[in-house]
């Protein structure tokens, strides 16, 4: 496969290489989230700041962070914190997002553990890197971003500049994600993570509301015809298709976001053995490629229609046990690496216990992964937590 059509197939591959990151790469998304007046830097100065970097004429040599202790230590109360003790300076010409801010007379290592404190109470999956001072960052609803730290350029030296880009995907509560995290890098208090309930969705319509003189003419929609619509999409090569079809479809199964009737047909349906649509999603359920983030976010999204397809339904069937208890398992043994995974593993997961023949190994994963979640995602611990009291 020559290296363009590699790029075409998998558009998050090049995102984010071994390369300096000086310009934006946010790729198309279905809903484009409306972010809203937001403060570009809060400077305590009556002096503007050119939008192009703190100033022009100084060196722009980075500062090397320092390494010293790992990107990410344990307190006392098992929470991670990250362990930065200092930034580069800001590039000079640097273009900064609007969504950055500037937080005067406090130490990159306090900012560092304000991030990492608020990351772990939204369960926002972060990979820290010390030697950048940045962390790759991956929300529940799979929007792909970065923050960065950097340390202010001349009248602006005795702060520190906290910037959130944002590189994949979208989501309808990422602009409170990015508020609560710029919020808590000054130090100021956070605003809980957003709670995507009843009053978020689409208006239930009953069968009986639906109904008309004209339904002869005008058929409501079966599940066949669902998940024919989406067999067509994930039928097409490319990951845009397969992702559109994925997204379809894990809102065709939802009882949180269609009626229970409407979601429990169609994953009635797509649960069963003969189903092509749910082969294919089973299929990058078991295909585990950790090292390609593309074929991660297709399983991610596999992983969410899985379980709530289960929900729905309330069963396994059980010529999908066999194959996926392993694969699953694996995925909360991993946790530390993956958080985000693991909590649609342990979802799955939480309908495995009923009818399990080894319910110690399920608590053992289990407990790993509430162990992670404790340190540094909330969802995951809670989720890990509610199986082990199912198993008990």
């Amino acid at each position: 496969m020559s290296k363009k059509m590699d790029k075409f197939l998998n558009p998050k591959k090049n995102m984010d290489e071994d390369v300096e990151e000086t310009t934006r790469k946010i790729a198309p998304a279905m809903v484009m989230p409306n972010f809203g007046p937001m403060p570009f830097m809060s400077i305590p100065s009556s002096t503007q700041m050119p939008a192009a970097g703190f100033g022009a004429s100084i060196n722009t040599a980075p500062m090397k962070a320092s390494l010293q202790g790992p990107s990410v230590q344990t307190k006392s109360d098992n929470m991670f914190v990250w362990d930065l003790s200092s930034a580069p300076v800001l590039p000079e010409f640097h273009p900064l997002e609007q969504t950055a801010v500037f937080v005067p007379n406090v130490s990159p290592s306090t900012i560092a553990a304000r991030i990492s404190s608020v990351l772990r109470d939204r369960s926002i999956e972060a990979h820290y890197i010390n030697d950048k001072a940045k962390v790759k960052c991956v929300t529940a609803e799979g929007v792909d971003f970065r923050i960065r730290l950097y340390r202010g350029r001349n009248q602006y030296s005795h702060g520190i500049i906290v910037e959130v880009q944002r590189r994949f995907g979208s989501s309808l509560v990422f602009h409170s994600d990015t508020q609560a995290i710029l919020d808590a890098a000054q130090g100021k208090t956070a605003a809980p993570p957003s709670v995507m309930t009843s009053m978020n969705n689409l208006p239930e319509v009953s069968d009986e509301e639906y109904a008309t003189d004209d339904d002869d003419d005008f058929p409501m929609p079966s599940a066949d015809s669902s998940l024919a619509m989406v067999s067509k999409m994930l039928s097409l090569p490319g990951f845009d298709s397969q992702y559109l079809g994925l997204q379809t479809l894990s809102s065709l199964v939802d009882p949180e976001k269609l009626s229970l009737s409407t979601a429990r047909a169609i994953a009635t349906k797509l649960l069963r053995s003969d189903s092509e649509v749910g082969l294919k999603v089973f299929g990058h359920i078991v295909s585990r490629k950790p090292e390609d983030e593309s074929a991660m976010t297709l399983r991610n999204m596999s992983l969410n229609i899985l379980a709530n397809a289960m929900k729905a339904c309330g069963v396994v069937p059980e010529f999908l046990r066999e194959p996926l208890r392993p694969v699953l398992l694996d995925d909360l043994r991993e946790a530390e690496k993956h958080p985000n995974t693991a909590v649609l593993s342990a979802r799955c997961m939480e309908y495995f216990i009923r009818g399990d023949t080894d319910t110690m190994e399920l608590n053992e994963a289990f407990e790993i992964a509430r162990e992670v979640g404790e340190a540094r995602h909330a969802n995951l611990m809670k989720q890990a937590e509610k199986c082990i009291s199912a198993i008990r």
